[in-house]
């Protein structure tokens, strides 16, 4: 008699966003990043503040949001909430922490491209996934 032991083995949710809508998501949320960066800016500018802080109230405000978006509640970015998925870590299914948050997002500026080739493959994680071992599914 043979005994399957699949407790170790990965298998892929049946629910993984798709392609377009997580596409469509990381739009979303770098236009929410840049306007976040613009208005902290502006706003910044017009209280008076020099230059300097200017800059690095606006840079930080936006690297923060981009960094730090998919551990908003139910690992729902802005962009994420809008289109229906979640982040969430593979192993527990739990929602995307900070940690993970920061893992999976801090490679797109560098790896942009090579990033997001990963995806194509069979399950369907970017580099920044699978370093932060999340994945990204449908929520509705």
């Amino acid at each position: 008699m043979e005994v399957s032991n699949t407790q170790g083995e990965y298998q892929k949710p049946k629910n993984l966003a798709g392609l377009g809508r997580r596409w469509g998501g990381q739009m979303i949320d770098s236009i929410i990043t840049f306007v976040l960066f613009y208005i902290v800016g502006l706003t910044a500018k017009f209280v008076g503040f020099p230059p300097s802080v200017v800059g690095i109230l606006a840079l930080g405000s936006g690297a923060a949001y981009y960094l730090f978006s998919d551990a908003m509640p139910n690992g729902q970015s802005l962009g994420k909430k809008l289109l229906g998925m979640s982040v969430i870590d593979e192993r527990s299914y739990l929602s995307c922490n900070l940690y993970q948050s920061f893992m999976r997002n801090i490679t797109t500026p560098f790896l942009s491209i090579l990033d997001w080739i990963f995806i194509f493959f069979g399950s369907r994680k970017r580099l920044g996934d699978m370093l932060a071992s999340t994945i990204v599914i449908r929520s509705k």
